[in-house]
This record gives structure tokens, sequence and C-alpha cells, in this order.
């Protein structure tokens, strides 16, 4: 496969992510053609986006061995890199990858991501890939998702996170959107994550309901591949505004839930995270996605004229001071947003605390 066909796969690909799953046949019938290998690739990797992102609700082993009767095997099903015996192929994505593995050190299931061969070459990737791993090793927290190892063999490199029983928040999303009272308490562990991610220096850049998992033990924060590490060498941040740097980033991201300055390709800083978490917000609510648009350029329009979708009708308290804070979330102008997590985690909380009086009255 050439790299500007994997181009073209990866750019579909994500346009249909933002269009609504009961739309998505009609638009691969209008953007595919008589193209049947590329939507065959397309509906390849939705599919394997809706089993895999969700680690599954089932215990790791029988995951494991039911993958490997269903699937027939994956591209390196069976290899063993390092330490590691890579079992069944559970996920793929732009930045590449993942298999459930056996650690056969310690004995025990782990979530193997792997660059693939194709991007050997890509520098650019290559970089991205080995920047991930530094920027999750700077993170220690319950609400993200922790680095095991890292390493390389044979030219192939892999990182080892832990192997996660749960659902990530798309799947669930699927069923419906959540209770007030869910979508408040997962807010306070996102917001948590994405605090102490900031405080280390780091901009996540892809905040979404694929990249949050939901686990017995709560939230956890999933893919860093495109995070940005903002100061290194161990500086000690001196308050946030020192990840408002002067660096421009590239437009990488969802579409569906990048701010306006991350679409143009602008200064991104705290605030990026912040409208991010704003649509994420918004989505556990409605069930829905927070911009609507029947195009890419719509939904661009969308986003930068601030026509998120209203919550709801019903007079509720909690709903209204939610929505007053996701509106602040969104703003197209950052300096209008929450300026900080450390800002916008109080007000999160106090949320959980007007929904508990509400349900006590």
């Amino acid at each position: 496969m050439t790299p500007e066909r994997l181009e073209q796969i990866e750019a579909l690909y994500n346009d249909v992510l933002v269009v609504p799953r009961n739309e998505r046949k009609a638009f691969l019938n209008r953007t595919c053609g008589n193209d049947d290998e590329l939507r065959a690739e397309i509906e390849s990797l939705l599919a394997c986006e809706d089993r895999t992102d969700t680690y599954l609700e089932k215990p790791a082993l029988q995951v494991a061995a039911e993958s490997l009767a269903n699937q027939g095997g994956g591209l390196l099903v069976g290899q063993t890199l390092g330490r590691y015996q890579l079992l069944s192929l559970v996920g793929r994505g732009g930045m590449g990858d993942v298999y459930c593995a056996v650690d056969s050190r310690l004995n025990r299931i782990v979530a193997v991501k792997i660059l693939p061969s194709y991007f050997a070459d890509d520098h650019e990737r290559s970089q991205r890939f080995e920047q991930e791993a530094r920027v999750i090793a700077l993170l220690n927290h319950p609400h993200i998702c922790i680095l095991h190892d890292a390493g390389c063999d044979n030219g192939t490199y892999y990182l080892v996170f832990e192997y996660l029983v749960g659902e990530s928040l798309s799947e669930r999303l699927v069923r419906g959107p959540l209770t007030v009272s869910e979508a408040v308490q997962y807010a306070i562990q996102i917001t948590e994550a994405l605090e102490h991610a900031h405080q280390q220096g780091i901009i996540h850049h892809d905040l979404k309901p694929s990249n949050i998992m939901l686990t017995k033990a709560g939230v956890k924060l999933l893919d860093f591949g495109i995070a940005e590490l903002r100061y290194q060498g161990g500086a000690e941040p001196k308050g946030d505004q020192l990840l408002y740097s002067l660096a421009l980033h590239s437009t990488s991201g969802t579409l569906a839930y990048m701010a306006p300055e991350q679409i143009k390709g602008g200064e991104t800083d705290v605030r990026t995270d912040i409208f991010a978490f704003g649509v994420l917000m918004s989505e556990m609510i409605t069930g829905q996605p927070a911009f609507l648009a029947r195009s890419e350029l719509n939904l661009v329009a969308s986003i930068s004229n601030g026509a998120a979708r209203a919550l709801s009708q019903a007079e509720s308290q909690t709903l209204s001071a939610l929505e007053t804070l996701i509106r602040r979330c969104l703003a197209e102008d950052p300096s209008q947003r929450w300026q900080s997590t450390s800002d916008l985690l109080p007000a999160v909380t106090g949320l959980a605390n007007t929904a508990n009086r509400e349900s006590a009255g």
C-alpha cells in the first residue's frame, strides 16, 4: 500500500468519524463511489473502533482467546516483541496498531502499541511515537492509562500499557446519553486527569470519547499520540500561563473536538483542551455530537460560530449551570474560556454538589 493511499484512507476515516452513525453508510456511498477497496478499508477501521476502543467488558484472557478465534490472527499475531507475546490485534489508528499481549516475565496481560512498519521511514510519525512515550512517562495519575514499558525489537518500536477492562465513552454513548450525575462524575475525573497533565506541561490535543475509558476504577484518559510537551528538563511550572507558549501546533486531531485555533493551525494551549472538554461534556449529556454538520466545511463553520446544540429544555438548576459551564468552555476566543483546569475543576465539582441537592430535594 502506497503512502498516498494510506493518507487517503486516514483522511476519509477521520471525516467519517464526525458523521452520525446512522448516516455513515450513505456518506461512504457518496465518497467512495466505485472504489470498493477503499470502502472496505474504512468499514474495517470503523468495525475495529467499535469493537476495540472498548477493550471489551470481559476478562483480558477471554478477550485474547476470542479475538484469535474470530479474527483469524493479525499482522503480528503470534510473534514476540521483547518479552511480549502478541495474542491478537485489538485496535488500529493513525498513530499505531494495538495488540493484546502477554508479558512473559510478569505473566500478565498488557496492551502493546506498535508503530507499523510502513511508517518506519515517516520521520514525523516516528518522532510523535517517541514523543508519546516521553510524555506518558511524565504522568502518574489514577485517571491516566499507565505506561509499563517502551522498546524496540528488530526495528519495530512499541509501547506497553496497562490492559484496561471496560468500555470507551464512545461505546457507552451508542446506548444513549448519560445521566447528569454520571456525566458530572466522569467530568470531574477527566478534569483531574487533564489538570495533572497540564501541570507537567502537557497538552493532550485529542480529547474525545474514544480516548476515554470507563472502568470499574473510574475514568482512564488514553492516547497521548499527538500531545505536546511545552517544557522539559524537569522545569517546575509556575502557573498555567507557562503553557501559553507561542509554538505553533499542526492541525492534527479529530475535527469534531478541535478548538477554532487548533483547526486554523494557530497557537494552542491548555484552553484548547478545555474547549474539547466542553464538546465532550455536551455529548455526554445529549448523546449527540455538540456540533452537527453535513460536511467537514459546515462543521468547521459551526465550531467557529459557536453553534453548539442546547442541552435540554427541561427546568433544572444543574443543567442550567452545566450549560453555562459548557458555553464558557466553547467560547471561540480562548480568553473567554476557563483559563486553566485548576479554575475549571472547582466549577465541575460544584455541579456535583448542585445535582446532589436537587436529587435530595
